[in-house]
């Protein structure tokens, strides 16, 4: 299975590689790269030779490249291309693949022994890489220095390229990788077939938001080894989520990278209605009113920069008031963390309508949890004086609990946050289901009418996948454990068997029309050799 590597992959591994082998000295060095250059070397030796004796001094990472400095302006420039990896000693690849692959590059350490696999190294001057890296870590999708408003200035001065092929440019925005590009895209809400030129300033700069905050996404499931596909709108999607038609699928642009966008959505308007998760939730995007118009303190009265969460003079955290409250946002930042740590990516949020009383007084601004508060509200008690009767509600400061009558006994599994409505000043309650364990050995309906294959160590449904190694079985489709990396069982089934059989004998694969035509996304057999070795068989999958 073919994992892309994308800034977030990236930055990870040049952490973990600093923080285990900076200030190791170098033993030995081998690899397939040593090996190839002894061979074409009059001397038999390598340019990895100066290496040994040397000690990591320490580690940088840009984009998609990662440098790692040694003494004597030495540095190691690795790029890990499409899906590069590092390991240390004989632990297990950290994408559970099964067979083995010759490294290109081991650095025997005084503790450990490092392999790089799949990826591009060279030794370059530590200098020039410095250069390099100070002079666009500020454009870095990754860095903690990102400039917004630098991205959006570079991005702006290539008005005659399409926007798709601007943004994974290395130069312009390093570390926005194909995954990033197509969400970020959908999100902002931009055709990937616009020029730079078509675009407002206040588009692209919405674009860059959507790139950075995606990227912490990509960073963050990457880090704690979740599942990065169900945050996916778009990517490798058929439908779309908004408006529920077909997505195009099509390879275009300088880097002819596979694209996926909708038409009725991605029309390059900003849309006031276009529902984003609020500021300091997971997602963090930042669409609303607050980011726009100043916001008076509660305590003081002082007038403060809409960008601040607290008061300039008191200190004073920023407590939003209903009318701050943008209208279009109906999912609580708890709730939307909390959505993470759930398996299931189609949890289900529940409003029961729950009426204030007449006569109680409206909410209090304090009650309501300020934008840079992360505790979780089941540990202090919130109440509230415009909601009486079925919740307990809690409140994040001191105060007591107040007693109400239990929930519903089929709610008492649920999850419940209080979050303020958008209209009439009410509260109301987001009670977000728990999720459903399936029974072993079950088989549950799918909506296409296919029969959905488990995985034999855990019983779950399994990860449909299809080859991409150039053999002789690439673009055939298999099946594999869909668990997290480090848990995932040793299954594996093919899933093409029932393909029909081309002039050669040989088991057809699915390709898709990638041509921006009326058969845009329909699939099709053909032959599985390659296009020089092809035969003329062709059906439709959907043999209309």
């Amino acid at each position: 299975m073919c994992v892309m590597v994308e800034g977030p992959g990236c930055k990870l591994k040049g952490e973990n590689l600093r923080r285990r082998a900076r200030g190791q000295k170098v033993e030995a060095v081998s690899g397939t790269a040593v090996e190839k250059r002894v061979k074409a070397a009059v001397n038999g030796s390598s340019p990895f030779d100066v290496l040994v004796g040397m000690k990591l001094m320490d580690v940088n990472t840009l984009g998609k490249e990662l440098f790692a400095h040694f003494e004597d302006d030495a540095c190691l420039r690795v790029h890990f291309l499409m899906a590069g990896s590092v390991r240390f000693n004989k632990e297990p690849h950290e994408f559970g693949r099964s067979k083995t692959e010759n490294p290109v590059l081991v650095l025997k350490l005084t503790k450990d022994e490092v392999y790089f696999l799949g990826t591009s190294v060279e030794l370059r001057s530590s200098a020039d890489c410095l250069q390099k890296y100070t002079e666009l870590i500020d454009l870095d999708i990754c860095s903690p220095t990102f400039d917004a408003k630098r991205a959006t200035r570079t991005i702006m001065e290539h008005s005659e390229r399409l926007i798709c092929d601007v943004i994974l440019d290395q130069l312009v925005l390093p570390g926005v990788g194909n995954i990033i590009k197509n969400e970020a895209l959908f999100n902002a809400g931009i055709n990937p077939n616009s020029r730079v030129s078509e675009l407002s300033q206040e588009l692209v700069s919405l674009l860059v938001k959507m790139n950075r905050d995606f990227t912490m996404i990509f960073y963050k499931c990457r880090k704690e080894g979740k599942n990065l596909h169900k945050f996916m709108n778009v990517y490798k999607k058929g439908k779309c989520v908004e408006c529920g038609g077909q997505l195009i699928k099509c390879k275009i642009g300088e880097y002819d990278r596979l694209t996926f966008f909708c038409q009725a959505c991605q029309t390059n308007t900003l849309k006031s209605c276009k529902k984003f998760p609020t500021k300091n939730s997971l997602l963090g995007w930042v669409l609303s009113s607050n980011d726009q118009v100043p916001w008076i303190c509660s305590v003081c009265t002082l007038e403060n920069k809409p960008a601040n969460s607290k008061c300039m003079v008191c200190l004073t955290a920023r407590t939003p008031s209903l009318s701050d409250l943008p209208h279009h946002l109906t999912i609580s930042d708890h709730t939307l963390e909390s959505s993470l740590e759930s398996p299931n990516s189609s949890s289900q949020f529940l409003v029961p309508s729950t009426p204030p009383s007449s006569s109680s007084s409206a909410t209090p601004r304090s009650n309501f949890p300020t934008q840079g508060d992360k505790r979780l509200l089941d540990t202090v008690e919130e109440t509230s004086r415009s909601v009486k009767g079925k919740y307990t509600f809690r409140r994040l400061t001191g105060s007591q609990e107040i007693k109400a009558s239990p929930a519903p006994s089929h709610k008492q599994n649920s999850m419940i946050f209080p979050s303020a409505t958008r209209s009439e000043n009410q509260l109301r309650v987001d009670v977000m289901k728990l999720p459903k364990v399936t029974p072993p050995n079950t088989r549950p309906a799918d909506n296409s009418g296919k029969t959905q294959v488990f995985c034999s160590g855990h019983k779950a449904a399994a990860r449909r996948c299809r080859v991409v190694k150039e053999n002789e079985n690439r673009g055939r489709i298999f099946y594999t454990c869909n668990m997290p990396m480090k848990t995932k069982c040793q299954f594996f089934m093919w899933g093409d068997l029932h393909h029909p059989l081309c002039h050669h004998g040989k088991i057809s694969i699915i390709r898709t029309v990638l041509k921006q035509t009326d058969n845009n996304g329909r699939d099709f057999y053909c032959c599985p050799l390659p296009k020089s070795k092809q035969c003329d068989f062709f059906q439709w999958l959907d043999n209309k």
